[in-house]
């Protein structure tokens, strides 16, 4: 394993280095201590808007790290009061603080309700990332600068897609309006988004707008969304070819969710009634046709295969392959992933595939050459290649090196000090903002010494991320820390799991980020919804009927408690996981369709590919944390059928 050489020396060096330039700097506080406690003091006074207090603070602080946060916080608290004196030198003066793009943004909407667009434009010229984050905003400055095509173009994107509008965008509405919108086609893209949101009382507001004959198919698109096979038979004469594209797809992907070999079947009773394009057609039966394979329908395969050139795609031959696999069909799954391109056929899961193929039709002489090119690398597929051929299994550990000049240059930065003072306040997001920022752009030394610096705080998640970044997959210390061990163990004891599957499903969902929020509204380590957490802690009598996601000891008890009640139900690990991220209601679906049957088929197989890629992390996962933890390895076959008894040794 990776163990750096003299890593406890260096990563001591790092961290004294940074200590000592921080109690350097203190003027007027004792310890380090005082000065984040007079921080939160001051950030409290402000809060409280007790501008007496915050001075005073204030002003002990000397040269704080952090104190540029209470600068662009006041500036903050005196914009949202109305008042902008202070906004445009804190940002000058402050522009390297990531906190500082809030504050612009907050002040360009004033700014914008002010009708102040010289200064908006001025604004977004030096930021133009900030016209992705202000849409509305920047179209009307669009056309303030003349750029009126554009302006016009902007606002019919969001016009279609049925956005909120602002009183400022109310001119430009008029100008667009002028130049011939919103068209036919517009008009019908609106509603289509409106249906698509489930909103069809706009959708027949708007409706109204529509040429008389027209409006009707509304109320008929409701009826296809009720009943998509009986309606879509009854289609309707002379309908426009813009309104038919949308009816046709959506009352085919709706029967489609069900049933996609029904939705397959309808589409050619529905090409002669139907005007659309014939590059529509092709679409539709691309998706229908993904949508069976994933149904595990064996008729897709033929379907995949009849698709037009132009529609096939590596995602087409790959379910071809895996419907193959999970049908049995060895010497076609050899024939199918031959007539692969070159690029694919190299791909890890074909080769183990094709060997798999060859041992089960008892070529196992042909199968070992290609079992032996994965079983020198790591990961699930060359897990199970080593296993398959009685090997140990090959982690391929390196130390990693950093330059203690670069440790040093990287500690003197500004924003790496001010991301250590973040970390020891418990706020790991901003800190990461100011740690992104301090490496933009930087090398791959820098991130070698920043895999350095990162591990000497204790803050696996940026030490992870740096090891990518500095190109070293092969630091698995670093990038499988045995992090929140306590925790852990506790967990571990309580729900019978063992240690290396909590660790591998952490590292998957969080990376040990203990205050990560996904865009679904999952938390902390092990990314658990609230719901999903009241649920468990009820079942457990926990403490708390909201408890915080955000404590480690907490997300990883109740985190482990759901993994272990998902492994009771489907009766395995893999399965467990799959229902960890996709749900235990899609996996019930799954195990319905297609009956668990122990393998790495079942796997292959698994509709979401987001789930599959997954499922397989957290298995690979769990051999390095055995590694990690110097435990004999389990078997990776054994473990995906559901025992987890099964050693290396015993199997090898």
């Amino acid at each position: 394993m990776g163990n750096f050489t003299g890593r406890g020396v260096m990563h001591m060096q790092a961290l004294l280095f940074v200590l000592l330039m921080f109690c350097a700097s203190i003027a007027q506080a004792d310890t380090i201590e005082q000065q984040r406690a007079w921080f939160e003091e001051a950030r409290l006074a402000l809060n409280n808007d007790d501008s007496g207090t915050f001075k005073s603070i204030k002003e002990k602080l000397g040269d704080y790290p952090l104190v540029p946060y209470l600068d662009i916080w006041m500036a903050r608290q005196h914009l949202d009061k109305g008042n902008d004196d202070l906004v445009a030198e804190v940002l000058k003066q402050h522009a390297q603080i990531p906190e500082s793009s809030s504050l612009r943004i907050a002040w360009l909407k004033q700014l914008a309700q002010k009708g102040k667009w010289a200064e908006i434009i001025k604004l977004l010229d030096q930021h133009p990332s900030d016209s992705s984050r202000l849409p509305e905003i920047a179209m009307v400055a669009a056309w303030h600068r003349g750029e009126k095509a554009t302006a016009i173009t902007l606002y019919s994107e969001h016009w279609i897609n049925a956005r909120k509008s602002s009183s400022y965008s109310e001119s430009l509405h008029r100008q667009w309006e002028k130049s011939g919108h919103p068209t036919h086609e517009e008009r019908w893209q609106r509603i289509n988004q409106h249906i698509n949101s489930g909103s069809w009382r706009k959708a027949k507001n708007e409706a109204l707008h529509l040429p008389k004959v027209e409006q009707p198919l509304i109320g008929y698109w409701q009826k296809v969304q009720s009943d998509p096979e009986k309606m879509l038979l009854l289609w309707p004469e002379k309908v426009d070819t813009i309104p038919a594209t949308m009816i046709l797809k959506d009352g085919l992907v709706r029967l489609a969710r069900n049933d996609a070999g029904r939705a397959w079947l309808l589409l050619p009773k529905l090409e002669t009634k139907v005007s659309v394009a014939d590059e529509v057609l092709a679409d539709l039966k691309q998706n229908l046709a993904l949508r069976a394979a994933r149904q595990h329908r064996i008729e897709a395969v033929e379907w995949l295969a009849a698709l037009p050139e132009s529609h096939k795609s590596e995602e087409t031959r790959n379910w071809q392959i895996r419907l193959l696999i999970l049908d049995g069909q060895w010497e076609k799954t050899i024939t199918a992933i031959d007539a692969l391109p070159d690029r694919e056929r190299k791909q890890s899961n074909w080769i183990y595939w094709k060997a798999r193929a060859l041992e089960i039709n008892g070529e196992k002489k042909l199968a070992e050459p290609l079992y032996l090119l994965l079983a020198n690398s790591r990961g699930y597929y060359s897990f199970l290649s080593s296993e398959r051929l009685g090997l140990p299994l090959k982690f391929n550990s390196n130390v990693i090196e950093g330059a203690p000049a670069d440790i040093e240059a990287l500690s003197r930065l500004p924003a790496v000090q001010r991301a250590y003072e973040w970390l020891q306040l418990g706020h790991a997001n901003k800190a990461s903002a100011e740690w992104y920022a301090a490496l933009r752009n930087s090398n791959r030394g820098e991130w070698r010494a920043a895999i350095h610096l990162a591990s000497s705080w204790g803050w696996h998640d940026q030490a992870i991320r740096a090891a990518a970044k500095a190109s070293e997959p092969d630091a698995l210390e670093v990038r499988f820390p045995l992090g929140f061990e306590d925790a852990v163990a506790a967990a571990s004891k309580e729900s019978g799991l063992d240690s290396s599957s909590i660790w591998s499903i952490i590292r998957q969902e969080s990376a040990f980020n203990f205050q990560a929020v996904s865009y679904a509204g999952a938390r902390g380590l092990m990314q658990l919804m609230p719901a999903t957490a009241r649920d468990v802690a009820k079942k457990i009598k926990h403490p708390s009927r909201h408890p915080d996601l955000f404590s480690p000891d907490t997300n990883v008890r109740l985190g482990s408690t759901y993994l272990a009640q998902m492994k009771e139900r489907f009766g395995s690990l893999a399965l467990a996981a799959a229902a960890y991220n996709a749900g235990p209601h899609r996996v019930s679906l799954w195990v319905e369709r297609s009956p668990f049957n122990g393998t790495e088929a079942w796997i292959e197989a698994i509709p979401f590919n987001e789930t599959r890629r997954y499922v397989q992390q957290v298995m690979a996962f769990i051999a390095v944390y055995e590694w990690r933890q110097a435990k004999t390895p389990s078997s990776l076959i054994a473990r995906i059928r559901g025992d987890e008894t099964v050693s290396l040794k015993a199997v090898n």
